[in-house]
């Protein structure tokens, strides 16, 4: 059976019964997790290639947080600091994480 067929089936939210060998089961369950590997690849790379650092001054202005709370947060573990030739830097995708998980 073709795979596109079978998604088709499955995205029509019908009650049918397919008979299909195994083969076909094992060859679409593989075509599936193919895909899914392909994206995740794709958006770790676009996180990793997109990750912008941000100064101390920029971090603290995009979540309306003192200096001090920044570096109590990484303290705790809250916010990590990332140092890069002395100076204290934070990734912007840790904020963007960190400004979702407070929503």
């Amino acid at each position: 059976m073709d795979n596109n067929r079978l998604l088709d089936i499955l995205e029509s939210n019908t009650n049918v019964i397919i008979q299909i060998s195994l083969n076909d089961l094992k060859e679409f369950a593989q075509n599936i997790l193919t895909g899914a590997k392909s994206i995740a690849m794709l958006e770790a790379e676009a996180a990793a290639t997109s990750d912008q650092l941000l100064s101390v001054d920029e971090a603290a202005e995009l979540l309306s947080v003192s200096k001090m709370t920044l570096y109590r947060w990484d303290k705790k573990g809250i916010l990590k600091k990332v140092e890069i030739g002395g100076k204290r830097c934070y990734r912007k995708s840790d904020i963007d994480c960190l400004v979702g998980c407070k929503m």
